[in-house]
């Protein structure tokens, strides 16, 4: 029978949230031992995450909050890019970017985003990178990437001329400069943990890649994982032989250290949920790289109050009809030959309906819960967002029909996806978080 490894860390962190006393101490090869005594371990701490929802990212940001809500981190702050330049970070334990567009995120952060990251993790903040927040912090000569010159290391996946793509050309390769990241395979990869002393699980495990870095390491970061094989699942965009060369044996995952904090960088998606071993041992480096010492974590309560039941029934319901709505024209869509490139990203109708079933999931477990707090001025902007997206959904699908173009409503789409649902799960992980008796959520 498999271990259910979300639970286990889910438990781990309720017994925290309820005040328990747990310590780890490294106990040889490769693995960590829980205890309540604590005799000659660190103590655990639960942490306090954000996760940039701004400008430049995907969907797959998404991942992080499944992942997180799974095994039992429910203390989430959800940041744009104007929030991580003005303060955002600054009670922050965690800080986790997606994927995405690199570039476009590193330049809506900026010059001021760049010094903000950068403080934080000499502070002790740990900045977890997945796929194009891998790449951010890497050193580069393109500007506006040479603003976050952090971690030395150089991408095996860069080329002048590149390999001739097998499948998926659309995908295959992103400019960089004058050279092109290029993504050799997708789906499945197999790696080989390297580094991390774990509270549970294999040393080789498995992740999706959808075009995270092949690094190679230098001798200032430790690599925590690296790309050992394929699986049946791997879908290869080159000749297996150039995979190979790109990626076995290459960093998977590193760790920089910077001040007190670090910087860890995956290449294939350890977040995605579906992936639980590769979800534990992302639990693992939060446990073991973050500050000892909490920062000042109390959060102000002006402007919050715990909703009514006419009120909760009354937004509730009218988030259950637009969601609704919108998931029906959303599936319509995914029966269409269409796609969207936004930037430097290619977007299939599908990755729409990511952001809807976040919300609708959770919709359901907002009825069941004893509390939702809600927060002055919020609840009029998400019933907006949500009505908003069901008209542009409507449209898109009107317009696919007579054969026009839909690129410019998609934008627009993915841009209020993006609010729409940070809007809804500051509500959702506000009011959970209370109802599982997380302190600082009240």
């Amino acid at each position: 029978m498999r271990e259910d490894v979300h639970g286990f860390y889910a438990s781990i962190n309720a017994q925290l949230v309820r005040g328990g006393k747990l310590h780890f101490r490294d106990a040889g090869s490769g693995r960590s031992e829980l205890s309540e005594n604590g005799v000659g371990g660190r103590l655990l701490r639960y942490p306090k995450i954000g996760i940039y929802a701004g400008a430049g990212t995907s969907h797959s940001w998404l991942w992080f909050v499944e992942a997180f809500d799974l095994m039992g981190f429910h203390d989430l702050d959800f940041l744009d890019e104007a929030r991580l330049r003005s303060g955002g970070l600054k009670d922050l334990d965690v800080l986790a970017v997606s994927g995405g567009d690199t570039f476009a995120v590193a330049e809506a952060l900026g010059e001021e985003g760049a010094r903000r990251i950068e403080a934080f993790v000499r502070r002790g903040g740990l900045y977890i990178g997945s796929c194009a927040g891998a790449y951010l912090p890497l050193r580069s000569s393109k500007t506006p990437l040479n603003l976050f010159n952090y971690v030395n290391v150089k991408i095996a996946n860069l080329a002048k001329t590149l390999p001739e793509p097998t499948r998926m050309a659309y995908k295959f390769c992103t400019a960089y400069g004058c050279d092109f990241v290029f993504h050799p395979v997708r789906e499945e990869v197999i790696l080989r943990v390297n580094g991390v002393s774990q509270f549970r699980g294999p040393h080789r495990i498995a992740a999706p890649m959808y075009g995270g870095p092949s690094m190679t390491a230098t001798q200032e970061v430790e690599v925590l994982a690296y790309y050992e094989d394929f699986s049946d699942k791997t879908l290869f965009l080159v000749d297996e032989t150039v995979a190979r060369d790109t990626l076995i044996d290459r960093a998977a995952v590193v760790r920089s250290r910077m001040g007190e904090g670090a910087f860890v960088l995956f290449g294939p998606h350890f977040e995605h949920p579906h992936y639980p071993e590769a979800n534990g041992r992302l639990a693992d480096i939060i446990f073991r790289d973050m500050r000892k010492a909490p920062v000042n974590t109390a959060e102000p309560t002006e402007g919050r109050a715990f909703l009514g039941d006419r009120e909760r029934s009354a937004l509730l319901k009218d988030l259950k009809r637009e969601l609704s709505n919108s998931r029906i024209v959303s599936v319509g869509l995914e029966i269409l030959p269409i796609r969207w490139r936004i930037g430097a990203k290619v977007y299939e109708p599908e990755k729409i309906r990511v952001f809807l079933e976040s919300m609708w999931n959770r919709v359901r477990v907002l009825e069941k819960s004893r509390h939702m707090i809600g927060r002055a001025g919020e609840h009029e902007p998400l019933i907006r967002a949500a009505g908003r997206t069901t008209e542009l959904l409507r449209s898109m699908k009107r317009r696919i029909d007579l054969n026009e173009e839909t690129t410019e409503h998609a934008e627009e789409l993915f841009r209020l996806l993006h609010v729409y649902a940070t809007l809804f799960l500051e509500l959702y992980f506000r009011s959970v978080s209370h109802d599982r008796g997380l302190p600082r959520r009240m």
